[in-house]
């Protein structure tokens, strides 16, 4: 690059005629599989959360330094105890945290394997459970289960797992 200035996120804001620079937080999330079964966590009850209490896909925030497919693995194991692979990115997604739109956030949507069904709610879940994948969009909370429904690549994954013997 030489002496090449590198452009920062205000450059290309300018250049663009756009006038807004937003910072995303960046999270990755597991959809978990085990012989056919999908597994879904509960987040504990927190007025502050935007999930709080809600059923959903397990994940959380990437470390600093840390690549995408470990963030995958730590969390699902701080969250559950299970290990497993991670396989094939399903969906990337941006979405606004709350409800005036200042907190927004890019995540990663994984298929993880699970090597085995024994799964504990730890970290901040209150609760995990397995379901079949025809149950899963009703099983989710509202938020989850919308971008779900109307995520094509989300809907697609979920129809070949249903497909699966």
């Amino acid at each position: 690059m030489g002496n090449d200035k590198l452009k920062t996120a205000e450059d290309s804001a300018e250049s663009s005629g756009s006038t807004e620079i937003y910072d995303f937080r960046t999270v990755v999330k597991a959809l978990i599989t085990h012989r056919g079964k999908i597994l879904i966590g509960q987040k504990e009850e927190d007025p502050e959360h935007p999930i709080g209490g809600e059923w959903h896909f397990l994940g959380g925030h990437i470390e600093k330094g840390e690549q995408f497919e470990e963030a995958v693995k730590r969390e699902v194991e701080e969250e559950t105890g299970l290990s497993g692979e991670v396989h094939q990115i399903i969906d990337v997604m941006t979405f606004d945290w709350d409800d005036d739109g200042d907190k927004n956030a890019v995540q990663t949507l994984y298929h993880f394997e699970a090597d085995s069904s024994d799964a504990e709610a730890l970290d901040d879940l209150q609760d995990v459970k397995w379901v079949e994948p025809e149950d899963l969009t009703e099983k989710l909370g509202d938020e989850e289960a919308e971008r779900l429904e109307n995520r094509e690549r989300q809907e697609k994954f979920l129809q070949k797992l249903e497909q699966t013997p």
